[in-house]
């Protein structure tokens, strides 16, 4: 009777040891890739973005009924506010060509990001930012621009690395949206 008292104290540990002896799956880190595309005749400097999408590092998906689900296996090399903070910086203005000083006219392009995540059911990467471009002469601010950006790009395929090539697509589109803008600040003034 002991020895099956004992069995029944054991069955318990032994299952939870079964069930915790999963393996660990280390999560993979994404980055997007950026086209660059320089803008040397405008001089500008990249403000602070904020992120309201609800997306952190990790891949937001949104499901059905507008439920919100993150993958806790795949995730963003930084945030989206960092990234595209990063990305402007890298697209529009390489460090070879940033130039210090804000006497003279320049830009600061800042903004917030609503959307950052992927519509699962209808397979799609979504980004939507608002924009804001304030002009400065001299160090006065003369004119302040705003554009709203909403882009929707499909994934093809069904890997990661699928998602992470959609929303490089939808970041460089939306690059290349703040970049038109620029050069329609800069022949308005």
């Amino acid at each position: 009777m002991k020895k099956l008292y004992f069995c029944a104290l054991l069955l318990p540990l032994l299952a939870g040891c079964a069930f915790m002896s999963v393996s660990y799956i280390e999560p993979t880190e994404h980055d997007l890739k950026i086209a660059e595309n320089p803008l040397s005749e405008i001089r500008f400097e990249i403000g602070t973005f904020r992120n309201l999408s609800g997306s952190d590092r990790r891949f937001l998906y949104q499901e059905k009924n507008g439920q919100m689900v993150s993958d806790d296996y795949n995730r963003w090399l930084l945030t989206p506010d960092l990234m595209m903070e990063r990305s402007l910086h890298s697209a529009l203005s390489p460090s070879t060509m940033r130039q210090g000083g804000r006497d003279g006219t320049f830009a600061r392009i800042s903004g917030t990001i609503y959307r950052f995540d992927f519509d699962r059911q209808r397979r799609m990467a979504v980004l939507f930012i608002d924009y804001n471009v304030r002009v400065f002469v001299d160090r006065k601010p003369i004119k302040s621009e705003s554009l709203n950006v909403k882009i929707e790009e499909p994934i093809n395929g069904n890997t990661s690395d699928a998602a992470t090539a959609a929303m490089s697509v939808c970041m460089d589109k939306s690059v290349a949206a703040v970049r038109q803008m620029l050069i329609n600040v800069k022949d308005a003034k």
